[in-house]
């Protein structure tokens, strides 16, 4: 799965690279090479064929954030990487952590059910396209 979530209220874009192979992936990077640099690009592909990495976060120079995982489901990496995505967001917009952290709580809720919605979409369409 190659989808993005647009964080509207604070102009970002988050790219959601699920399952992908390295021939995707390169799909992805000739679709996207204003906003990803070639050393990036080295960089992410070295670590997609890294058979041991089971997922990473990346910022890229161009403001997008960049999550792979290996596997979508995993319940251990995938809110892990969404933290990380939002921490960097929030930062970014000059929104501090705080006892009450209000702020994390609804984007890293926001977000993880618009991962979920776009995960679980995706995995029907291939259970369909298999029949």
């Amino acid at each position: 799965m190659i989808d993005n979530i647009e964080v509207d209220i604070y102009g970002r874009n988050v790219a959601f690279l699920v399952e992908v192979t390295p021939e995707e992936f390169d799909r992805f990077y000739y679709d996207n090479v204003t906003r990803i640099t070639d050393e990036e690009y080295q960089r992410i592909k070295k670590d997609i064929l890294n058979k041991s990495i089971g997922g990473f976060t990346r910022l890229l120079n161009s403001g997008m954030s960049l999550v792979y995982l290996k596997n979508g489901r995993s319940d251990i990496f995938v809110p892990h990487k969404i933290f990380h995505v939002c921490n960097d967001i929030l930062c970014r917009a000059g929104v501090h952590h705080d006892i009450d952290a209000e702020a994390w709580a609804y984007l890293i809720g926001w977000m993880t059910n618009e991962y979920y919605r776009k995960y679980w979409a995706w995995t029907d369409s291939k259970k369909e396209n298999k029949k």
